[in-house]
């Protein structure tokens, strides 16, 4: 888990890191840019992120726009990088229901790594590390592991994010190609990013959790939530993939 990068706008002057915003009729796609420069100031990983914002209360209208908004910033990634055997990663805990989201997209996509006859389909991986607390080991050790024996192209990896406002919290999507930390409240856990293994990392998430006052909250229907933005977002990948 993780903030979500529009928790740093009180720092971004006068949109000064906005590249382009284009606006729907219920939602409306942000992209920024994180440089050298500012990196250390906005306290987030140079590179580029999307913000697709919405109301959730609209998610029945404008489900089918944001799938179609998200396969369009995913083709635009994997125009600088090699899809063909991607390693799909869903962080978190599937035992509480607001960090459930990772798992419950993977569980939703279409798993073709083991196929060996079907050369033309994309080798798709799919790997859900159980937390610290349940084995012992850190997310990054397993991932770790598990990329030295798949030794896939392009890792993609799905969490829940947290946000300090409330206006965020289960009202967008951010997708990303500068990674994560897996389970960032542990102090040894690492980043993973495109240097980690050599290996282009794209981050996608949703902010079902409110960080204030030192305390941490979810909404009522979290479990609403997490089931139809994972639709969303496995959809997406099934389609880019699969289609």
């Amino acid at each position: 888990m993780k903030k979500v990068f529009m928790d740093a706008s009180h720092i971004i002057q006068d949109n000064l890191m906005k590249l382009d915003e284009i606006k729907y009729k219920n939602y409306k796609v942000n992209h920024f840019k994180v440089t050298t420069d500012n990196e250390k100031k906005l306290k987030r990983i140079k590179g580029d992120y999307f913000v697709i914002g919405y109301e959730y209360k609209d998610i029945n209208k404008i489900g089918k726009g944001i799938k179609k908004e998200l396969m369009k910033i995913l083709r635009l990634f994997f125009k600088d990088m090699n899809p063909a055997k991607p390693l799909i990663i869903g962080l978190g805990n599937s035992g509480i229901v607001c960090d459930s989201l990772g798992v419950n997209t993977t569980n939703k996509v279409m798993a073709t790594n083991h196929f060996t006859d079907f050369l033309n389909l994309p080798k798709v991986a799919l790997f859900n590390p159980l937390v610290t607390e349940k084995t012992g080991i850190s997310s990054y050790s397993l991932i770790e592991m598990v990329v030295k024996k798949l030794q896939p192209t392009v890792i993609i990896m799905i969490d829940t994010l947290a946000t300090n406002n409330d206006e965020y919290l289960n009202n967008c999507l951010e997708i990303n190609n500068t990674g994560i930390i897996p389970g960032s409240a542990i102090k040894d856990n690492k980043k993973i990013d495109a240097s980690t293994f050599n290996i282009p990392v794209i981050a996608i998430g949703v902010p079902l959790v409110l960080d204030k006052d030192k305390h941490l909250y979810t909404s009522v229907n979290a479990s609403e939530v997490v089931d139809s933005m994972s639709d969303i977002i496995s959809g997406a990948l099934n389609d880019l993939f699969f289609k």
